[in-house]
């Protein structure tokens, strides 16, 4: 309605630079929800035209306005026409003065950098930036981005470091976007932990801050909510996720990549085989396939496909390069190799005990009983030795170690919480529900508890008085 206005005001033939100004702003609607009847060549075409135009005439902040614009828009074609757009918003800032602005500049390209590596270290030196110039929204966006990017690389003290040096913070001072990017980093979080209660908590937090009717939905479904379905073991519900993702973005334009669509969605579509070499290769054709979080899913999406045409050697070559390309990301390597290990082993290639192994010491470390579980009955199907994790007592509190409760019993003791059924516990931890029936009969008689509904508060509070490791 302001820029119909303001149309009406400036008339028929308004001047060059305020037609320019005029046109940024209303490029910059197409990006919202319920602007989807635009056509993003238009906008593209809009937003350059009012770059080159603004800069023509002397308004270098509308330039800006208009090369920030654009390199979001112009992801679609690859981050290196992006970032050339950022490269000459921070040449016009810098020239012109413009400090706000050339943070402004060196934030997008860190974000990019950020996503196309995995590397943090331009985003950082754009935090010192703008804490030096005292912009402290943008300071806060950027403490956004730090947070998620230690999530995805698994530093969780680094990661809730940021999140309570800003989150109140952003609040307080009305810096809604930043507010709900570091509430939906708290609930990934909280998801790469397989930390259920907890991701809830943080997604209705996210929910009250009007996260659902945001840019970040894909975000939500697809990064935090479907990778926390996959540390359950519940591929079903986390391809449900990832295609709720698709969906919506088919619906908005969404110019953010990090939301499974390009990386994890294709894996396990592969991993079905409801994905053939066709979709593939589509998806690896894509700007998002650029990005170092989804390159190392499509890796081994292809390798499963190479292994399934009988290509052992180039399907294992792939896997070495994604144990490489994924080392940043820890949550997701380790997810990777259990994920692909039951195709290598039905299609006879690889080392999918060894990749078993590896994740099974790795989630039984941080926690993540659903997997180690599931990898400890895999590794018993391919007629591997277990490790049964003996040394696993110093998980249990004091007083159920008292009380006698085994390890095993523990990973029953610490689902409970949730309230889940036999069989649903049965399949989280890959055992059978005859065998939840004992645990759970003797974690009755061991705890003192009448019956299941009081073990289930009992471990509700455990849960509150310890924090998992």
């Amino acid at each position: 309605r302001q820029i119909e206005a303001a149309r009406a005001l400036l008339g028929e033939e308004p001047a060059p630079g305020r037609r320019a100004a005029l046109g940024v702003a209303d490029a910059h609607l197409a990006l919202m929800p319920g602007q989807e009847h635009r056509c993003p060549s238009e906008t593209e075409r809009a937003a350059r035209e009012a770059a080159e135009i603004a800069e023509a005439e002397g308004l270098p902040v509308v330039a800006c306005q208009a090369w920030q614009l654009l390199a979001l828009l112009l992801r679609e074609s690859g981050f290196d026409a992006a970032d050339a757009c950022l490269e000459r918003m921070l040449a016009l800032s810098t020239d012109h003065d413009l400090p706000v602005w050339r943070v402004e500049a060196l934030v997008r390209l860190g974000a990019n950098a950020f996503m196309r590596t995995g590397d943090s270290s331009r985003l950082r030196s754009a935090r010192a930036a703008a804490v030096e110039l005292g912009a402290l929204l943008l300071t806060q966006t950027v403490d956004g981005l730090l947070a998620m990017n230690a999530v995805l690389c698994a530093r969780w003290d680094e990661a809730q470091e940021i999140i309570d040096r800003s989150l109140e913070a952003s609040a307080r001072v009305g810096n809604h976007s930043a507010h709900r990017y570091l509430l939906l980093s708290t609930a990934t979080m909280a998801a790469h932990r397989g930390r259920r209660r907890d991701m809830d908590r943080s997604l209705a937090a996210f929910k009250r801050a009007g996260g659902e009717q945001s840019l970040l939905v894909p975000h939500q479904l697809g990064l935090c909510k479907a990778i926390g379905a996959l540390l359950e073991e519940d591929r079903e519900r986390a391809l449900e996720k990832l295609d709720a993702v698709l969906a919506w973005e088919q619906d908005h334009p969404s110019y953010f990549y990090l939301s499974g669509s390009y990386g994890l969605r294709p894996l396990l579509r592969v991993l079905t085989g409801a994905a053939d070499g066709a979709e593939f290769t589509a998806v690896r054709g894509s700007p998002g396939a650029q990005l170092a979080w989804n390159g190392q899913f499509l890796e081994l999406a292809e390798a499963v496909l190479l292994g399934r045409d009988g290509d052992r050697s180039g399907a294992a070559r792939l896997v070495a390069s994604f144990d490489a390309r994924a080392t940043p990301f820890p949550v997701a390597r380790h997810l990777g190799l259990r994920l692909v290990a039951d195709a290598a082993r039905t299609d006879g290639w690889g080392e999918p005990v060894a990749w078993l192994r590896r994740a099974e010491e790795f989630f039984y470390g941080i926690g993540v009983q659903p997997v180690a579980s599931a990898c400890r009955a895999a590794l018993r199907q391919a007629g591997a030795s277990v490790t049964q994790h003996r040394g696993g007592w110093d998980r249990i509190p004091l007083s159920l170690r008292t009380s006698g409760v085994t390890p095993r019993e523990y990973e029953v003791f610490v689902l409970l919480p949730e309230r889940p059924g036999n069989q649903q516990i049965a399949r989280r931890l890959s055992i059978s529900p005859r065998t939840v029936e004992k645990h759970m009969a003797s974690l009755l008689s061991k705890t003192g508890r009448a019956d299941r509904s009081a073990l289930c508060e009992f471990a509700a509070e455990c849960a509150v008085e310890v924090e998992p490791a």
